[in-house]
């Protein structure tokens, strides 16, 4: 806006600047401190650039990586869940620095998880580098309860960074379970920490907080490994980890009591598993499942068994060698050590068995200080060592399928009175498949002739052991031309089974499953075909080769490995010793 002194000679009378009104002495006071204050928030502010300025906020992650959980819908409240925390890596580079962190509900309680948690609480992991391509996850198991059709949310957050870039990312996904009203619960009950070896009683209690009477309940534990059953207050139905569970009534409780022990490394954790369900048209259905863990601690007084086989599987006329190692691992010396061991197993050659100073009673081997001297006393952090040598028989004296040899062993001493486990040995016995080949002569020249057609009939004969095999097969090279394959198989159920490839020159019989002891406690399983020689001049004073390259093989369904027989390189008119031949002098070509 103009001036609005418009008179000149007044206008030239005003001062050419305008002195400021001087503040009070207060806010010059004041200044230095506003200065400093302002001086110490730069500096601040340095420090924190310096500290977190390369520090790049987590960028969302790309959709080349992922992360879900994989868990239950609906949970009984009360009882344990198990999610699968599951990440994958899409991209073109390796993932690094990767933490996942949880936030569970309220209402959950966390049990255990695999691999271990960084935090006590479960909820921190810290993991390792994630190859591209490659995928891994978490197990969590924890107990989940709240108030019937509630909602609750476990949340995971994972952080990581690209192996080709600097930025840090972050993925996150939540999973809902809807909680259902009670009816039976499963707790699983016991010592935090355990003694390696020596027995051990833990519980799995149920309580029914229902109107309803449960019955028809099945519990099956899944042991780790390392675990020997001993005994358990109620009845095992089979195999040491099925029990048929008597009837729980409204409002009561029934506790099952277990009692092994558990052999590994010292501190490892071992994860035991309970899962209840009912038997429903003869199939087990699964309602409960709830888990305990259990910390080994080392045992003064400990034993190791160990044997030569190396994956698990022997077969007939094998030679076994066990070796047991035992040490006082305590502070004190021990006197008067005995060791035991207890042989199992319908195919072990007791009359041949070779343990030198052992007291051998049945099949039960025992090393004690009158017959082993270095027994009679232990000092501390002393080792000793006991060989032993079983073989297998040499031929099936039983019809007993999926046979097992297991080998337990103990150690005690005065001191140390309550017996040490090792763990079990326990090897499958695998089958044996058999191949036979034989030749007959059935029509034409007699002994063979340059020139003539003789007509033979192979036969191919399968025996099996004491396991069911799969996927069976016997594959052979016909070295003839291929207008000898007559097409003429024996018995038609064989017909569609066993092949020839004109091109190729094999012949395939395609078998699949024989079970165990065929040809033994049931018949042998055989085929036939004919084939047609016509010898030329070249074969004159020759033997002619009617099959070559002869192999069967099938898988052991009860070990998993694959069998196979020898190859039979050749079968000539001269080695399949056929009767009308041998009369007419002999496999060789006139």
């Amino acid at each position: 806006m103009d001036d609005q002194i418009l008179d000149p000679n007044t206008r030239s009378e005003l001062p050419m600047e305008i002195t400021q009104p001087q503040q009070p002495s207060f806010f010059k006071g004041k200044g230095l401190i506003y200065v400093a204050i302002g001086c110490v928030l730069l500096l601040l502010g340095v420090g924190a650039y310096v500290i977190f300025g390369n520090k790049q906020p987590a960028v969302q992650t790309p959709d080349s990586v992922s992360l879900v959980i994989e868990g239950p819908d609906q949970l009984v409240s009360g009882n344990e869940a198990e999610y699968r925390v599951v990440y994958k890596n899409d991209e073109n580079a390796d993932l690094t620095n990767i933490s996942l962190q949880l936030f569970y509900p309220t209402g959950f309680k966390f049990k255990s998880s695999t691999p271990q948690a960084t935090s006590s609480v479960g909820n921190i992991f810290n993991l390792p580098v994630l190859k591209e391509g490659k995928e891994a996850e978490i197990i969590i198991r924890g107990k989940l309860t709240g108030g019937t059709g509630e909602s609750k949310q476990i949340k995971a957050v994972m952080h990581y960074r690209l192996s080709n870039f600097n930025s840090e990312f972050a993925a996150e996904t939540t999973i809902q379970t809807s909680i259902l009203p009670p009816n039976l619960t499963m707790e699983i009950n016991g010592p935090i920490d355990v003694v390696g070896g020596q027995d051990t009683t833990f519980s799995v209690n149920f309580t029914n907080v229902t109107s309803q009477d449960f019955d028809n309940l099945v519990l099956i534990m899944t042991y780790p490994e390392g675990f020997n059953y001993t005994s358990s207050n109620i009845p095992v139905t089979k195999d040491n980890n099925y029990w048929k569970l008597p009837k729980i009534a409204t409002g009561s409780s029934l506790s099952l009591e277990i009692t092994g022990s558990f052999t590994g490394e010292n501190s490892e954790v071992k994860l035991v598993k309970a899962e209840l369900g009912q038997i429903i048209n003869n199939i087990f259905a699964s309602q409960l499942i709830s888990t305990g863990t259990f910390q080994i601690m080392p045992s003064a007084l400990a034993l190791t068994l160990s044997s030569d086989v190396e994956d698990g599987i022997v077969n007939l006329d094998q030679t076994i060698s066990f070796t047991l190692n035992y040490a006082n691992q305590g502070s004190i010396g021990l006197n008067n050590i005995v060791v035991v061991v207890n042989l199992e197993g319908a195919s072990l050659d007791i009359p041949r068995l070779q343990a030198d100073n052992a007291i051998l009673s049945d099949r039960t081997l025992t090393w004690k200080a009158a017959t082993l001297p270095g027994l009679s006393v232990l000092s501390p952090m002393e080792r000793g060592e006991i060989d032993f040598r079983i073989p297998i028989v040499d031929s099936y004296s039983t019809n007993l399928k999926n046979q097992t040899i297991k080998a337990t062993a103990q150690i005690s001493s005065d001191e140390i009175q309550k017996p040490t486990r090792a763990g079990d040995v326990v090897l499958k016995l695998g089958s044996e498949l058999t191949l036979n080949v034989h030749g007959d002569y059935v029509s034409g020249a007699a002994p063979l002739q340059v020139g003539k057609t003789t007509l033979f009939n192979m036969t191919l004969m399968l025996s099996n052991g004491s396991n069911d095999l799969s996927n069976t097969k016997v594959v052979a090279s016909l070295p003839l031309p291929s207008q000898s394959w007559k097409n003429v198989v024996v018995p038609d159920a064989e017909k569609n089974r066993l092949t020839y490839d004109p091109n190729s020159g094999k012949i395939t019989w395609n078998i699949g499953d024989i079970p165990a002891f065929t040809g033994k406690f049931i018949p042998v399983a055989r085929v036939s075909f004919q084939i047609a020689v016509t010898p030329s001049e070249v074969d004159r004073n020759k033997a002619m080769n009617l099959l070559s390259n002869i192999k069967a093989m099938g898988t052991d369904v009860f070990t998993s490995q694959l069998i196979e027989t020898n190859t039979v390189n050749e079968v000539t008119t001269s080695t399949i010793n056929d009767d009308v031949l041998d009369s007419r002098g002999g496999g060789t070509v006139q």
